[in-house]
Formats: C-alpha cells, structure tokens, sequence
C-alpha cells in the first residue's frame, strides 16, 4: 500500500462522539471513536479473528473461524499499518467497545499478489474485487483515492445500541481530515446496510448472493443471512 497518512494530522486523536445507553445501567452515557492506538493492535486483531470472522455474513457463510488454513491477520496487520483504523471506546473505561478496519485505496496502486493458502479466502477476496469494480467508485465520483473497510465491528455487549452507525459517520471528518471525499464500503449484510444508510451512504450496486454462484465471480456463500451484498458510498460535503 503506497497511502501514508499524512504527517500533520495528529495520532492518535478523536473523530466523533456521541451519546448512547450503558449496557450495563441503561443509561445515557457518552463514547468516542477515535484512532486505534498502536499499543491497542493485538488486541483488535484478536476481536477480528475470533468475533468478525464468526459473525460477519460472508465470513459466516464460508465458515472461516473454522479454517485452518485462514490467514487474515496478515492482511489485517498490513492495513492498521496505514494509521487510519478507528475504535470506539465509552467514556471513563478502556475497554473496546467496536472498531472499524479502515484502509486508503488508490486508483493506480497495485497491491501486492500474496499468495493466500486458504480457498475460501482467494474466492472472499476475489468475490470483493468483483463487487468494487463493478461500484467503480474513482469514475463514479472522479476521484483517484477512497477510504475503505475491511472490517467493522461492534462486540457482543454493546450491540443494539447504535454504535455501528456512530462510528461510520466518524468517516466522514477522519476522511476529510487526511484530504479525502469519498468513502466506500462492500456491507455484505441486512444490519450493516441499514446502518450505513442511516449514516448517509448510497447504495451503487446491489447483486444478490445467489447471483455470485451463478456468474462472475462465480463464489457460492451457502447458508447466507442475507439476500444482497452491497457497495455502498458517502460523498463527503465540502
């Protein structure tokens, strides 16, 4: 990844606060998102290779907590790299409360071919590729940059109380920040599209899951939870 965040802007820093229920005294209380610190990695690649890859709809379909041969961390590790990954934490405790996997990607980078042991990854990441280009976010929006996702999560305790939705419109003044205008995600799930409707994404392309086994990239996700992947895009105001 040629993306570097720039020098200038502080790290790590807030992005956007909110306020939202305790789960623990149903009270209203405030949280934060912000830059995952660095000393904070470990343990965000551990949520996601035990509670993302167990619960995200794609990654459940394949069933990838239970491939031996899964080799995510690499990749992940790779993008937290670039400085730009968010987390949520409540006020007063540091504990995690959700994060979301953040990356740049550029128009006329080449990532690197890394050669994946596991199948059910290559046909993952082959079936993502598929769906971004049929998006075409930098001729769509003429743009040559984006922010994208590779992962967004919120831990069982805290689910149900709207933070997915707060912390994707964090995107929006991190994006801006690092002088970018657009932000674009494949959601592959009924809740997290609905969430990333509410935080002001578009929909730019729809294709249902049976659809992939059918055709290009012709990858089956059996069992899936919901009936659409999707891209789906935030324009930042200027």
């Amino acid at each position: 990844m040629t993306w570097k965040r720039p020098e200038n802007i502080d790290f790590p820093q807030v992005w956007w606060t909110f306020e939202a229920k305790d789960p623990d005294t149903r009270q209203m209380v405030k949280y934060r998102v912000q830059d995952l610190p660095e000393d904070r990695y470990d343990e965000a690649l551990m949520l996601m290779a035990t509670l993302f890859i167990r619960d995200e709809t794609m990654c459940k379909s394949l069933d990838l907590i239970n491939d031996t041969t899964f080799e995510g961390d690499n990749i992940w590790e790779n993008i937290l790299k670039q400085k730009i990954t968010v987390v949520c934490f409540k006020e007063g405790s540091d504990e995690i409360c959700g994060l979301n996997l953040l990356e740049v990607l550029e128009r006329d980078s080449k990532q690197p071919e890394e050669k994946l042991p596991s199948k059910k990854i290559r046909d993952l990441v082959k079936t993502m590729e598929f769906i971004k280009a049929k998006a075409d976010p930098y001729n769509r929006y003429g743009v040559d940059k984006y922010l994208h996702a590779m992962g967004l999560l919120v831990v069982p305790k805290y689910r149900g109380l709207g933070l997915s939705t707060e912390i994707l419109k964090a995107r929006e003044p991190l994006g801006k920040a690092v002088g970018l205008k657009l932000s674009g995600t494949v959601f592959t799930g009924t809740a997290s599209q609905g969430c990333a409707k509410k935080a002001g994404f578009v929909e730019d392309y729809s294709v249902l899951y049976e659809d992939l086994a059918k055709g290009e990239p012709f990858v089956e996700f059996p069992n899936v939870s919901s009936p659409y992947v999707k891209f789906m895009s935030l324009k930042f105001k200027d």
